[in-house]
Formats: C-alpha cells, structure tokens, sequence
C-alpha cells in the first residue's frame, strides 16, 4: 500500500511539474494571488472589514484555484469551477461593497444589481464547460461596484493622499481586470467549443492577456494592503 502510495505521490508531482513546464504563465498567476493575502495577513491588524474581505476574495481564488490544478492534474473536466469562482467572487464584492457604501439608498442598488448578476450567473450555470453569461456578468457588477466606489470617494473629498488608500488601489485593479477580460469573457464558450475554429495560438494569446491583467490586480491590491497602515491617517 506504502509503494502504491508513494508511486501515485510520485506521478502526480511529475504531471504537475509538467503542467508548469507547459504552462508557466497559468502557475504566475495563481502564486500572485498569494501576495494579497500574505500582505492582507501582515497588515490585518490595520484592516477595516472591507480590506479584510479583500483577503477572503483572493483566499477563495487561490483554493478554487488549487483545486482546478489537482483535477488538471487527475486530467479531469475543471472548466466549471470558472463559473463556480464567479459566483463567490459576485457574493464577496457585494460584501465588501456593502461594507463601503454608507448611503441606503446606494447599499440597495448594489444589492438589486449584484443579485441581478447571481441569478443570471445561476440560469445560465453550466456542469461541464464555460459559461460566457456567468463569467460576463460578474465583470458586469465588478465594473458597477468600481466605478460606484471612485464616484464616492470623489463626492466626498475626504481621502488626503488617495495613492495611500487601499480600496482605490483594489478598486483599479478590478477595475482593469473585469473591464480588460469583460470581451474575451464575453465569447469564451466560443473559443472553448469552436477549437477548429480558433488556432491554439489566437486562443493562448488572449487566455494569456486576461492572466496578465490578474496578476497586476493582484499586485495592485498587494500594495493597497500593504499601505493600509496609513489608512487611518489619511481621511479627513
């Protein structure tokens, strides 16, 4: 039994060695995810509930991640867990939106527009591939939640230095993550589909592009949590 083990032990880290061989930009990309929650553990005690909740957004990225590795690895269907990640990440930006937003009236909007988003997400669910509606709406909420929080914080004057303020640094890198992957998430079911259609190149040229853009979220929202300490100080 030992023997059998310590050979499945030994297959398994050979795929997933290869796995990182073959795609070295997939395993970037979900290591930076780490930083904010590393940064986010060592700057927890400064954290107002909104910046904490930015660690349990990339705490649930990196474990669905972790996840879609080990079935890549048993060479299992994981493309569903895409439509799975949207949704805990549509629950936890509504969290953190609520927890930004004092006015009623925008803490409602929020609410109806991001519930909106889950259902769609929920109709348009799918077991076994992609979906584009579930993936799109998802941006479609990040975007209004973004351009919400900036219209806030510059309605209300009362940030010093804004380049030290954790949610703008969050806020720009969901900003230009949802905004920068909305049209590539938009027709993903049809590059997953129509294979013949899309050459491998096409596809790992814009598959590429939108990990590039989640790594510079990741590092936005790394540096925003690292500066939070000074978030006290620098509202008026």
């Amino acid at each position: 039994m030992e023997t059998r083990t310590n050979l499945f032990n030994t297959v398994m880290l050979a795929r997933l060695l290869l796995l990182c061989e073959k795609y070295p930009l997939d395993f970037i990309t979900y290591l930076s995810s780490s930083l904010p929650i590393i940064l986010g553990l060592i700057r927890y005690k400064y954290l107002s509930i909104s910046e904490k909740l930015i660690i349990a957004f990339f705490l649930f990225y990196f474990v669905i991640e972790a996840f879609a590795t080990w079935l890549s690895i048993l060479k299992e269907n994981n493309l569903y867990l895409q439509n799975i990640e949207t949704l805990g990440e549509t629950a936890i930006v509504l969290a953190i939106a609520v927890s930004c937003f004092q006015s009623p009236s925008w803490r409602r909007l929020t609410i109806i527009i991001a519930i909106i988003c889950l259902v769609i997400s929920i109709l348009t669910y799918k077991s076994d591939s992609v979906s584009s509606a579930n993936l799109s709406a998802f941006r479609l909420f990040a975007l209004f939640f973004c351009l919400s929080y900036f219209s806030k914080i510059l309605a209300a004057v009362n940030i010093k230095n804004i380049l030290l303020h954790t949610m703008f640094w969050f806020g720009s890198g969901l900003l230009l993550y949802a905004a920068g992957t909305f049209f590539i998430m938009l027709f993903s079911e049809y590059w997953y589909k129509d294979i013949n259609k899309i050459s491998a190149e096409i596809f790992d040229r814009y598959w590429n592009a939108s990990q590039i853009l989640f790594i510079i979220f990741c590092l936005f929202s790394a540096f925003g949590l690292w500066a939070s300490k000074y978030d006290r100080d620098n509202v008026v």
